[in-house]
């Protein structure tokens, strides 16, 4: 898993949650499914990002193999510096736009800038915003790449940390008090990867290339299908953050998934369960009971309510990026057939 030597393997900490999903859940007639990834690589101290989203309809029984489309599709290349300044970005579909956002921290107030530079693509909840959307994201997962090289730069370990952003982050939890006591963060020790994509279902993701030494990856995955009843919309949502070590082995960092009711109409949230999968602190499961706070809100106040209301010690960032997702259920579910 790393480089760290017999005195410190103290810091190897067994993930507190390792239940992995395995496959994937089956596409439905009537349903549009989002699938997106980006890779995270760090080499001298840079950080290069690959990714790549899709938006897929099922009109009939995927079993068949019949009758699916591509809605929208789209693909992003980038490169930030140490500072995690953005310096290269590449889109496709191409966005002049997008150039103004170069230069920028992709840290925070990057969002309010994607949607300053693309405010159509923003609007509309294209794939290619949620790439873009992801970035942030993307930098801060990057940082565990460089723990479990062990090859954080000099004195730079709990840098910048904030204690109480979130449960696994908490001022007397497990990793905190060991960074005060210790003077190094624990290394968290994932199960196994399984397999994600359906061994039947050759549509359900779009297509990912394998994950190179050292690298990390964000999936996710947004379905919206017709619910039990004809004026409720059924959604399940999941990602999963995974790690390449240095002998090819990878192992799952972070992962939640999702189940959902929507009302049909207005788009209401009336159902919403969170259920952590793998997570790497025992403080972190806790979190998952913040995704009831959505219940009662419609899908389109979705993000504004995350970053207003689940914040601090109750809540976990990576699930919220995942509930934020849940913002787009309008979008895809206008694409239904």
């Amino acid at each position: 898993m790393s480089n760290t030597s017999n005195s410190d393997e103290w810091r190897l900490y067994p993930s507190a949650m390792i239940k992995p999903t395995t496959g994937t859940i089956a596409r439905r007639p009537g349903s549009v499914r989002r699938t997106s990834h980006i890779d995270m690589r760090v080499a001298h101290d840079s950080l290069y990002l690959d990714g790549a989203a899709r938006d897929l309809r099922t009109l009939h029984d995927p079993e068949t193999g019949a009758s699916t489309e591509v809605i929208d599709s789209a693909t992003l290349v980038a490169s930030a510096s140490p500072l995690r300044t953005l310096e290269m970005l590449r889109t496709s579909p191409d966005r002049p736009g997008a150039q103004a956002l170069l230069g920028l921290v992709t840290g925070p107030g990057f969002r309010e800038a994607v949607g300053r530079a693309l405010p159509d693509e923003v609007a509309a909840s294209t794939p290619l915003a949620l790439l873009l959307d992801d970035l942030p994201v993307a930098a801060i997962i990057s940082g565990y790449a460089y723990l479990y090289s062990d090859s954080l730069p000099k004195n730079s370990e709990g840098a910048g940390v904030k204690a109480d952003i979130c449960s696994g982050w908490r001022s007397d939890g497990t990793m905190l008090v060991s960074f005060r006591e210790r003077g190094a963060i624990p290394i968290p020790v994932g199960p196994p990867a399984t397999r994600v994509e359906a061994a039947d279902d050759s549509l359900g993701w779009h297509e990912i290339g394998p994950l190179g030494v050292g690298a990390m990856r964000r999936r996710r995955l947004v379905d919206v299908s017709p619910g039990v009843t004809a004026d409720e919309l059924l959604v399940q949502a999941m990602f999963r953050d995974t790690y390449v070590d240095l002998d090819g082995n990878e192992s799952v960092l972070h992962e939640y998934t999702v189940t959902a009711t929507v009302a049909a109409d207005d788009l209401v949230v009336r159902t919403c369960d969170a259920i952590p999968r793998v997570l790497p602190w025992v403080e972190c499961p806790v979190a998952a009971a913040s995704a009831w706070k959505l219940i009662g809100h419609p899908t389109t106040h979705i993000r504004t309510l995350v970053r207003t209301d689940l914040r601090g010690t109750s809540t976990c960032t990576h699930l919220n990026d995942l509930l934020r997702s849940l913002g787009d259920v309008g979008v895809l579910a206008a694409a239904m057939p």
